[in-house]
Formats: structure tokens, C-alpha cells, sequence
């Protein structure tokens, strides 16, 4: 039982390795929440778990090593590239068209998402990590050694390292949303827009290296 309570705690601390440095899932994170409020961080997580969690079923009946080719690779990481110049470019026209405007004294009553909208955050979430080459490149790289030690413990080991995996991506994203939330009094919109505006720099910069790196 031990362990498994290794594996559990190891999972999480390596999750939180990747979670902790800026991508395009805390770019949308950040973005979602400005529009819609706090649960959509959850909800954006959640679709990202789901995704996840059929990763770890797959690499448990051996398919995962299917994605592990060349071709696959530039394809994953041109569609990507685009994906996320596109992203950026969807939040810098956001900003100029003033859909980002928070109301620093109200309570979100108007930022309720409908259970469409919440299937539509979900399916962001699902995307958000198949357009992102190098999530890829960790599941094939660290979440493949990660998990072969797993698999030892069978279905308890394997359960216990995804547990640990998602329960980091939540609380990292999580946190993100609540600040993001509730910390809009201290900020002032123009503020709030230079973070937003920031973000989609990453993004641009993010989707010209995936291109790059993908051709060359």
C-alpha cells in the first residue's frame, strides 16, 4: 500500500512540473473566466481529465505507442500551431471589442453558464490539450515511464497515479480561476487587458514555434 501512495504523490508532484509553467490551457483558463466566471475553470479541467483519463486507457491496452511516429508528430504540431495562432488572435479581437469588460462591483449574476455552454467549456478542454504538441511528447516521454511503473501495481497503481496526475491539474487551475475571480477588485481593466493581451503573445508564440519546430 505504500506504494501506491508513492505512486499517488509522485504523479501529482510531477503534474504540477508541467501544470506550473504557462501554456495554452492557462491562457484559456484565464480568458474563460473573465467571460463566464469561476466554474469554468472546473469545467475546462474536467474535459482536460477526461482526455486523460482515455489516454491511460489506451497506454493500458497498448495503443498510446501508435502516436510515437514522425508523421503524426508534424501533423499534431502544424494543426496545433495554427490552432493556437488562432487562439490568440480570437482574444486579441476580444479585447478591442470590449467582450473582456469586467464589472469589478458585481457578483456574476449575468456569467451563469447554461449546461450547452458547460459542454462547450468541457469540449475546449478536450481541445485545448490535443492541439498542444508537447502534451504529446509528455504523455509518450514522462507519462509513458511514469505509468510503466503503474501498470506493475495493476489497475490500483494505474487509478492511483491518474488520481494523482488530475487531482494537481485541478488544484493548479482551480486556484488560477479563483484568483482570476476574485481578485478582479485589485485589478483595473487596463491591467486586466495587458494580462489577457499578454497571454495571446504567448499564444502567437507558442503556435510559431510548434509550426517551426513541426516543419523543421
Amino acid at each position: 500500500m505504500n506504494e501506491i501512495y508513492q505512486i499517488f504523490i509522485g504523479s501529482m508532484v510531477v503534474a504540477f512540473s508541467g501544470a506550473l509553467v504557462p501554456g495554452p490551457m492557462l491562457t484559456l483558463v484565464i480568458s474563460s473566466v473573465a467571460k463566464k466566471g469561476f466554474w469554468t475553470s472546473f469545467f475546462i479541467v474536467l474535459g482536460h481529465s477526461l482526455l486523460e483519463l482515455i489516454v491511460v486507457i489506451c497506454f493500458f491496452l497498448g495503443i498510446l505507442k501508435f502516436l510515437d511516429g514522425p508523421i503524426i508528430t508534424k501533423i499534431i504540431g502544424i494543426l496545433g500551431g495554427v490552432f493556437l495562432l488562432y487562439l490568440g488572435i480570437d482574444i486579441i479581437v476580444s479585447i478591442f471589442k470590449k467582450k473582456f469588460i469586467i464589472d469589478f462591483k458585481s457578483v456574476l449574476k449575468d456569467r451563469t453558464i447554461t449546461g450547452k455552454s458547460t459542454a462547450a467549456v468541457v469540449l475546449k478542454g478536450i481541445i485545448i490539450s490535443l492541439i498542444n504538441p508537447y502534451w504529446f511528447i509528455w504523455w509518450i516521454s514522462i507519462g509513458a515511464a511514469f505509468l510503466l511503473k503503474s501498470v506493475k501495481f495493476s489497475f490500483l497503481g494505474v487509478s492511483s497515479f491518474y488520481m494523482g496526475h488530475i487531482s494537481a491539474d485541478f488544484i493548479w487551475y482551480l486556484f488560477i480561476g479563483f484568483l482570476v475571480n476574485t481578485g478582479r477588485k485589485f485589478f483595473n481593466q487596463k491591467i486586466y487587458n495587458g494580462i489577457l493581451f499578454a497571454c495571446s503573445l504567448f499564444l502567437f508564440y507558442l503556435g510559431v514555434k510548434f509550426i517551426i519546430d513541426a516543419i523543421f
